[in-house]
C-alpha cells in the first residue's frame, strides 16, 4: 500500500509538470447512516487546499437524505454551504455560497463491474446572485485482490458540470476525472484516495487542476 501511495504522488508530480498548472488537495469526511430500509442520510465535510497544502482554498458542508425507490434507483436532496478563498487578490478575497440540490441515482452491475450514475440539479446563491447548475456523474468500480489476500476496489468516475438557466443549458462549467482505490478499515470505515484532473472554464479560459483527493467514510448507524 505504501508503494501505491508513493506511485500516486509521483504521478501527480509528473502531471503537474506536464500541464504546468496548480496542484491542490481535497480531504473529505462522510458521516453516513441508515434510518430504516428506505431512508438514509449523509453529512459531508470537505477541506480543499491549494499550492499543495500551503493555502486554504475551500470549505464545504453538505448534509443530505436519500430515499430508495428500489434496489437500483434512489432519490436524494440536500443543502450545501461553501466558503471560497481566492489568493489572486490576497487571502482576504473570500466569498460564500449556499445552495440546495436534488438528485436521482441509478445502480447497476455488469459482471464484476459496478456502475453508479447520478444527475443533480443545484440552485445556487452567491456573490454573483442566483444561478443554476446541472451535474452528471458516472462511477465505475471493480473488486481486486493482491497477494496475501489484500482486497480493495479500483474506482473511477467522470463528472460533468454545466451552467443552466431556467433548467436549460447555459454553458460549460467544468469536468472532473478521478482514478483511485478504496478499501474498508474495520467494520465502520471506508477509505478512498486517488488522482483527479479538473478542466474548468474560468474568465473565458480553460484551466487545469491536479488534485490529490481522499475520502474517509464513517458509518454512524
Amino acid at each position: 500500500m505504501k508503494n501505491a501511495v508513493f506511485l500516486l504522488i509521483a504521478v501527480l508530480g509528473v502531471l503537474e509538470l506536464a500541464v504546468g498548472q496548480e496542484t491542490i488537495t481535497q480531504n473529505s469526511v462522510f458521516a453516513v447512516g441508515k434510518i430504516n430500509p428506505s431512508w438514509s442520510y449523509q453529512a459531508e465535510t470537505h477541506f480543499v487546499r491549494g499550492d499543495f497544502l500551503k493555502e486554504a482554498r475551500q470549505y464545504i458542508l453538505r448534509p443530505s437524505a436519500t430515499f430508495s425507490l428500489s434496489k437500483h434507483v434512489e432519490v436524494s436532496g440536500g443543502i450545501s454551504y461553501l466558503y471560497n478563498a481566492s489568493y489572486s487578490d490576497g487571502p482576504s478575497a473570500a466569498s460564500e455560497e449556499f445552495n440546495s440540490w436534488e438528485q436521482v441515482g441509478v445502480h447497476h452491475n455488469l459482471g464484476r463491474l459496478n456502475f453508479f450514475h447520478w444527475v443533480r440539479t443545484e440552485q445556487r446563491h452567491n456573490v454573483s446572485g442566483y444561478s443554476q447548475r446541472l451535474r452528471y456523474r458516472i462511477t465505475l468500480s471493480t473488486p481486486l485482490e493482491l497477494f496475501a489476500g489484500l482486497r480493495f476496489d479500483a474506482i473511477s468516475f467522470n463528472e460533468h458540470f454545466v451552467r443552466a438557466k431556467n433548467m436549460s443549458f447555459d454553458g460549460f462549467d467544468q469536468n472532473w476525472t478521478f482514478v483511485g482505490v478504496q478499501f474498508p478499515i474495520g467494520e465502520h470505515l471506508m477509505f478512498r484516495s486517488g488522482y483527479r484532473h479538473t478542466l474548468a472554464r474560468r474568465g473565458g479560459e480553460n484551466i487545469h487542476l491536479n488534485t490529490l483527493q481522499s475520502w474517509l467514510s464513517v458509518k454512524v448507524l
